[in-house]
């Protein structure tokens, strides 16, 4: 603030000057900074997002071939693109999620873009496999997301990775089986089709992971992996196989399920399961 001003005069000399009008002039001045500053933000706002859409949309004319999709190569440059799409989700993000090839990793790096999502109003709908609930970590971790929001459901098997977001893009394995050899990010309309339906029908028949329905008090989810797979008509290795455990861990269930339940057979237990909502 100049308290002091050179003034022409017979004495030419330096003179007072009132705090109020020093006061004005720096807020004048700060004023004026801020409205530079504003609109240099402006344009560099505009000049971004027009560099953001080019680089997430590019150009058909491009390449003939960009309807397959924009490839990806190692586990590090997905999870940076999966973070930037996270952060662009608006209206739902659905996914098909089997075993990670490192899960402490995967958890990780999802759990805070998940909870974001769910934080900004996002839906968010996972299909997991059985397998979830023989992994402790993996089943807290779903769990917390569920409370925050996430509907999580379960199958015994699924057939790939994947996940739509808003239904405009999807990021699918590069190598069928191998997730971490990297991705594809799509987003041709047909594949976005055929992918939203494909997880439409696995949903309508999946078992929701929820602590809503009272009847599962006396069962743990290991508990209705087991008896959901065992309904299907899976044998024990199958189910082992399934749930990634052994026959020994699949049969010790069943039996402490027919003890407690009194059931003489697996059919029996499986009608009382039934009843009582477990599966």
């Amino acid at each position: 603030m100049a308290l002091l001003k050179y003034q022409q005069n017979e004495y030419g000399s330096w003179v007072a000057v009132s705090p109020i009008v020093a006061l004005q002039q720096l807020i004048a001045r700060e004023r004026k900074l801020l409205e530079q500053r504003e609109l240099f933000l402006k344009e560099s706002l505009s000049s971004f997002s027009a560099i953001l859409k080019r680089y997430a949309l590019r150009s058909a004319d491009e390449s003939e071939d960009l309807w397959l999709g924009e490839e990806i190569v190692g586990l590090p440059s997905v999870r940076r693109r999966l973070e930037e799409l996270a952060s662009q989700a608006q209206k739902e993000v659905i996914s098909f999620s089997p075993s990670a090839f490192n899960p402490a990793a995967t958890r990780a790096a999802s759990r805070p873009l998940d909870l974001a999502g769910l934080h900004r109003g996002v839906r968010m709908r996972t299909i997991h496999c059985e397998q979830l609930a023989m992994e402790e970590a993996a089943l807290d971790f779903a769990w917390e997301l569920v409370e925050a929001g996430a509907e999580i459901r379960l199958v015994p098997e699924l057939p790939m990775r994947f996940i739509v977001v808003d239904g405009e893009v999807a990021v699918i394995p590069r190598l069928p089986g191998k997730d971490s050899e990297g991705a594809l990010v799509v987003r041709h309309a047909s594949i976005l089709t055929a992918l939203t339906a494909l997880f439409e029908a696995y949903w309508q028949t999946a078992r929701p992971l929820s602590h809503a329905n009272p009847d599962t008090r006396d069962c743990t989810p290991v508990e209705q992996s087991v008896l959901r797979l065992l309904a299907t008509g899976a044998k024990d290795d199958a189910i082992a196989r399934a749930l990634g455990t052994s026959v020994r861990t699949v049969r010790r269930v069943i039996a402490e399920l027919s003890e407690r339940t009194e059931a003489a057979s697996r059919f029996a237990l499986g009608m009382y399961a039934a009843k009582r909502g477990w599966i």
